[in-house]
């Protein structure tokens, strides 16, 4: 196997295995998650997010460095893959999608973070409050979905 395969290979397993931890975290947070902080908003952003420690051990799963952790793979894959078509223009997708989630977090999703969840949504009314949380939902499944079809798209070019 040429150094450029196994390049590739390893890369491919770092990006399915860190897409795979996003995918699983992700999906836990909108079953879970995501119902307990938006039962009854604003009291249950406050009961979640400033009662309990949640956001010192979970706040970080999304943050800048795992949004590197999780390209960088990826982004090394597509230069590997750079000479096989297939897996080229598999990659390309890929990489396109998961950049613009970074931009859509990064632009969007992260300020309302910020207020609803860093803040607890202080300094909002309730209405208000609530508007966001509905914004960051919808937001957040664009995302989840975006996410889904880059990792299918890793996976393909990993077969």
């Amino acid at each position: 196997m040429a150094a450029r395969d196994k390049a590739l290979t390893t890369f491919l397993w770092l990006s399915v295995l860190m897409w795979a931890t996003w995918i699983g975290g992700t999906l836990f947070g909108i079953l879970v998650v995501v119902p307990t902080w938006n039962a009854s908003p604003p009291a249950s952003l406050r009961a979640l997010f400033v009662d309990t420690p949640f956001m010192k051990f979970s706040g970080h799963f999304f943050g800048p460095p795992w949004m590197v952790a999780r390209t960088a793979p990826v982004l090394a894959a597509l230069v590997a893959a750079w000479p096989r078509r297939t897996e080229r223009r598999l990659l390309l997708f890929a990489t396109f999608a998961i950049l613009s989630m970074v931009i859509g977090t990064l632009v969007f999703i992260n300020p309302i973070t910020e207020r609803l969840f860093v803040q607890a949504g202080a300094g909002s009314s309730p209405n208000d409050i609530r508007v966001m949380a509905g914004s960051w939902i919808q937001a957040d499944r664009i995302r989840f979905v975006v996410g889904l079809a880059a990792f299918g798209a890793i996976l393909r070019a990993f077969s």
